[in-house]
């Protein structure tokens, strides 16, 4: 699909629906710009594919279109050299619920969830959802970019502490870690007997083409398990 086939200058009103977006400070002089919600219409491929499928006309219980994984399998290899099993993938409803069972299946109630911020608020909140403790340690900023603390990092971890929540590219900094960082990252968590779950949502949206995005996992087979 080329550019062409999406349309930027058709303004659509979305007052006749729900929107979380623009109903949070509905009757307020204020332009909603704090949550990732664009106003400009689905792609037409995304349109179309959902149109095919109404019309089918049954909504029953399904599984995964094989056509998806492929694409999955197939784009982790061309983008970023990661070569995956297909039966790796587990389908969810959305990163934010990623979190939550991340929570759920490392350590017990009591149990600490590892995370560095500032961080999109999800990552705040879901260790609490499931029992768990919300451990922070701070990014910092030196030479203009944020960086891990490594310091402060050891020293927030505890031997309660099961689980590494990590966003990478980091939401809301921007910093696309190199493979220094990660490999540490991932040396920290092997010697601290922590599970990892890596929230790298952004990974398209990479500016620079000398700074790519590298999956953690794909780091070795021993970071991946």
């Amino acid at each position: 699909m080329t550019a062409a086939a999406f349309d930027f200058d058709r303004l659509l009103d979305r007052r006749s629906v729900p929107s979380e977006k623009w109903g949070r400070y509905a009757g307020r002089d204020v332009l909603p710009l704090w949550v990732a919600d664009m106003d400009f219409a689905a792609p037409p491929a995304v349109i179309d594919a959902l149109h095919r499928r109404i019309d089918h006309g049954v909504f029953g219980y399904t599984d995964a279109w094989p056509s998806l994984t492929d694409a999955v399998v197939d784009g982790l290899q061309r983008d970023h050299g990661w070569t995956i099993e297909p039966d790796w993938l587990v389908w969810l409803p959305g990163v934010v619920a990623g979190f939550n069972l991340a929570c759920a299946i490392a350590g017990q109630p009591g149990d600490g969830v590892l995370t560095a911020t500032p961080v999109y608020p999800p990552f705040l909140t879901a260790p609490a959802n499931t029992g768990r403790v919300l451990q922070r340690v701070e990014l910092v900023q030196r030479d203009g970019r944020w960086q891990w603390d490594w310091d402060a990092l050891e020293a927030a971890c505890t031997p309660a502490t099961r689980l590494l929540l990590l966003c990478s590219p980091h939401n809301p900094v921007g910093r696309v870690f190199d493979a220094d960082e990660l490999r540490r990252l991932a040396d920290f968590a092997a010697r601290q007997d922590l599970l990892v779950c890596s929230d790298e949502i952004h990974c398209g949206l990479v500016l620079d083409a000398d700074r790519p995005h590298r999956p953690l996992a794909a780091l070795d087979e021993a970071t991946a398990r």
